[in-house]
Order: C-alpha cells, then sequence, then structure tokens
C-alpha cells in the first residue's frame, strides 16, 4: 500500500468521524444515539461494565489466540449484512408500534429506548462492516502491531454487537407483553 492511499484514508476517515459527530447534525446525529443509548444504562453501572467493559477482556483473550484472516472476514461480512437487515426490519416493527395510540408513558419510553438501541445496534455493525471491508481491501494479514488493532477493534465490536442484542431481545420481549 502506497503513501498516498494511507493519507487519502486518513482524511476520509477523519472527515467521516468528524461529520458524523457535530451536534444536530442533518446528515447523521450519531453523537445523540450513543449518548441516549449510554443514558439507558444509567441507574444500573454493572450492566454498562458487562457490555462495554468486559468485551475488552474477551476480544483481547481472543486476540491472543488469532488475529483476523480473509476467512473470519469474510464469514463476519455475511452475517453483518443479515443482522443489518433484521435491525431495519425491527425498526420499521417498531414504528408500527408507535402509531399504536398507546397513553402509557412507561411505554413510549421503553418503544422509544429500544428504536434507539436497535439504531445503535445498526450503527455498531455498519462501523463493524466498514472496518472489515478496509480490512479485506488492504489485504495485509500478515503478523503486524496493524493487525493486532484490527482485530482487537473487530472483536470487540463483534461482541458488544452480540451483546446489544440481548438488550433489543429483552426489550422487544417486554413491548410485545404489553402492546
Amino acid at each position: 500500500m502506497n503513501n498516498a492511499s494511507i493519507i487519502l484514508f486518513i482524511v476520509g476517515t477523519v472527515v467521516l468521524i468528524f461529520s458524523f459527530s457535530l451536534k444536530m447534525s442533518n446528515f447523521l446525529d450519531v453523537r445523540s444515539i450513543f449518548l441516549e443509548h449510554f443514558s439507558v444504562f444509567k441507574g444500573n453501572p454493572l450492566q454498562l461494565v458487562s457490555i462495554f467493559i468486559v468485551p475488552v477482556l474477551f476480544s483481547i483473550g481472543i486476540l491472543n489466540i488469532r488475529c483476523v484472516d480473509s476467512e473470519i472476514l469474510n464469514n463476519l461480512n455475511i452475517i453483518l449484512s443479515i443482522l443489518i437487515a433484521m435491525f431495519f426490519s425491527t425498526l420499521s416493527i417498531l414504528c408500527a408500534f408507535a402509531d399504536k395510540d398507546n397513553k402509557i408513558s412507561k411505554y413510549k419510553q421503553l418503544l422509544k429506548e429500544t428504536f434507539n438501541a436497535t439504531i445503535f445496534e445498526a450503527l455498531v455493525c455498519l462501523l463493524l462492516l466498514f472496518i472489515s471491508f478496509v480490512t479485506l481491501f488492504i489485504g495485509e494479514f500478515k503478523q503486524s502491531l496493524y493487525l493486532q488493532i484490527i482485530s482487537g477493534s473487530i472483536y470487540y465490536l463483534a461482541i458488544v454487537a452480540v451483546l446489544n442484542i440481548l438488550v433489543i431481545i429483552k426489550r422487544l420481549k417486554v413491548l410485545f407483553e404489553n402492546k
């Protein structure tokens, strides 16, 4: 990979991160999605640690066993594509729930939190898919610090995605039981 490609990639990534993190962005307000998702865990720090800190330990352990390679990334891309489609389908179902005339404020709050958790999950999967594609396109699978950082990031995001799926399933179950 030449230096011009590296520079272009870094500049593009910085511009995307900056445009996504702007407050009240018309493009995509990723910042508020993350803040709203983390606010769900405000009352229970143990859940926050379980879902966002414990995966660091798992990813380091997995990283010591094996770094990502093209086979892992290809399988991951297939799974992520299916999950992203599932999350968008879930969002449409949640929109149908929002249309119903439900006056219970706890139900509306749970619906909003579930909707936000699903959007958060879709964003995590899209980020994971982006990192996976870039790693596949670069094609550097020799043992290096770069590969270890990318592998650790991919493993961390994948574990966070799985744990957040459990959060969404629990919330959907409660929504369906109380509709």
